[in-house]
């Protein structure tokens, strides 16, 4: 099934005859089923335990549609009593006759229950609530336990409401997580995507991924363009508006800050420019001012630094606020801050680390241990502070760090062969049969690299580079695919390994749909119209 991204994923579960119930299971024949409304798609539920999500594995799948979590729910039937229990595992919930479940929640499912997967808040009430006498049994309890009687080859149609069409501006403006209209709208970069700031600010305690697209988050920006849309919108469209409840509780939990929206970053004037100084501005500040004098930036290792304060003013001609800083304390001249007991000089450069947008020293001049002072990434020159203070940002896993000792985690194998999710799977089924994980792959072709036997297109990577994530993750790609070019055909399973070699190699544009990764092997060299 692959559902409109913003059309309501709905069903009803209907259960067996009462006298049939105790002989499904041996009998093979299934306890319950789930119809989709609106829809001649029927799921038949066998095992005593189903799942629902966006993952390969569930028996109802729904790889097309980002708002399905990928375990989104399981159906649960108690075999001794015959109830039927349905738990949510999602993020965004599940909704039962127009109750919402939240993660980890159940709630005991009864014949005839509605269950929206997906559920749109501003769609009309009239076309959620299905009518019971259209050939369905009224709900009751005794349906849980299979007394209550179907129709068979009866569907449940949708009334029709006047009025109810989709509005397409309505679904721009929508917000993937609250499904409603977007409130203080802010867009991430570098994938674009929108959402309401109240819902990313409790999205991003638990992921520092786009909700959307999985993507790292670089930068979170506010959308002047798309909040004048929906005020206009709104103005058109009155009853649309959110309660002021509903307003004063998303304003409230918004942990949106100023230094998150306009992290500031290092420009460099050039010589035709008036100066070769260094200075430090906000990016997003279009002030017309004359007067260059710039924030004063205090770190952790300032004289003077200000701990645990809500805001601090900055000493600008424009009295700018910037928030966030973390104690009330002053650091005595007595007790230097660490690392290496270094005390920032009066007016000292700073650095904005990319991954918690906080400042830090800038020391990168400094004829010191590289691997103390490490502050930026090798490739990208990006500053991170994690290899100099330790980065402070929720869910870092170590934004900077020599690339044999990078924590890509588990997933950096998730499509990790040119995106290709089959290539992928069989690489991660030939490393745990053999007991592997990722970090025994970066290991070996580490090694491989220092021997000469892999390569890599830039020359300046080798195993004591300092990295940072992404850079790392990219050069792991690019090992991996190494790796699994030198497998044995004959340690590979015999389908994988008869598999013809496409035309386009690693370069083919289709690979990543698994009907065309299963039928040929993308472990190769491009040999059709290679210039």
């Amino acid at each position: 099934m692959s559902p409109d991204l913003f059309s309501d994923l709905k069903f009803l579960i209907l259960f067996q005859e009462k006298h049939r119930a105790m002989d499904t299971h041996r009998g093979g024949r299934p306890w319950g089923k789930l119809v989709k409304v609106d829809s001649n798609e029927t799921v038949l539920l066998f095992n005593k335990e189903c799942t629902v999500g966006r993952k390969k594995g569930c028996h109802l799948s729904f790889p097309a549609n980002k708002l399905v979590s990928g375990e989104h729910c399981k159906i649960v039937k108690n075999e001794s009593s015959g109830l039927v229990w349905l738990e949510d595992m999602s993020t965004n919930g599940t909704v039962i006759n127009m109750s919402k479940l939240v993660k980890k929640q159940s709630h005991m499912l009864q014949n005839g229950d509605v269950i929206y997967f997906v559920y749109r808040k501003s769609e009309p009430e009239q076309s959620e609530s299905p009518k019971c006498d259209q050939g369905f049994p009224n709900t009751s309890r005794a349906g849980v336990s299979g007394s209550a009687q179907t129709v068979p080859g009866t569907l449940l149609t949708k009334p029709v409401v006047e009025g109810t069409k989709t509005d397409k501006m309505e679904e721009s403006l929508t917000c993937v997580i609250c499904q409603d209209l977007l409130h203080d709208c802010i867009s991430l970069q570098p994938c674009m995507h929108v959402f309401c700031a109240a819902c990313y600010s409790g999205w991003m305690e638990r992921s520092s991924l786009c909700p959307t697209c999985r993507c790292p988050v670089e930068r979170i920006c506010k959308n002047h363009i798309l909040n004048n849309l929906v005020e206009a919108y709104l103005i058109q469209h009155p009853d649309k508006c959110r309660s002021k409840e509903d307003l004063s509780s998303m304003d409230s939990r918004n942990k949106i800050t100023q230094d998150m929206l306009q992290p500031k970053v290092e420009r460099c004037y050039s010589d035709e420019e008036g100066s070769s100084d260094y200075l430090l501005e906000l990016s997003d500040n279009d002030s017309d001012s004359s007067d260059i004098s710039q924030p004063l930036v205090m770190c952790r290792q300032c004289p003077g630094y200000i701990r645990d304060m809500s805001q601090v003013l900055f000493a600008t001609s424009s009295d700018y606020w910037f928030p966030g800083l973390p104690n009330l304390q002053v650091l005595s001249p007595s007790k230097p801050a660490s690392p290496h007991e270094y005390r920032c000089p009066p007016q000292g450069y700073h650095l904005i680390c990319s991954c918690c947008l906080q400042p830090m020293p800038d020391r990168r001049a400094e004829p010191n241990n590289q691997r103390v002072l490490a502050q930026q990434c090798t490739l990208c020159q990006r500053p991170f502070c994690h290899m100099y203070w330790g980065c402070q940002r929720i869910g870092c896993q170590g934004c900077l760090a020599p690339f044999q000792e990078l924590n890509l985690t588990d997933k950096c194998l998730d499509g990790v062969l040119n995106n290709n999710n089959y290539e992928s799977e069989i690489l991660k089924n030939y490393l745990s049969s053999r007991g592997k994980s990722w970090k025994d792959l970066l290991q070996g072709s580490l090694h491989g690299l220092q021997q000469g036997s892999y390569f890599l297109t830039d020359c300046r990577i080798s195993a004591d580079t300092i990295l940072c994530v992404c850079c790392g993750l990219r050069a792991f790609k690019e090992l991996a695919y190494k790796y699994r070019q030198n497998i044995p055909p004959s340690e590979l399973p015999a389908d994988v390994a008869s598999r013809p070699d496409c035309y386009w190699g690693r370069n083919c544009r289709t690979q990543v749909k698994t009907h065309h990764a299963v039928k040929f092997n993308h472990i190769c060299e491009q040999t059709r119209f290679k210039s």
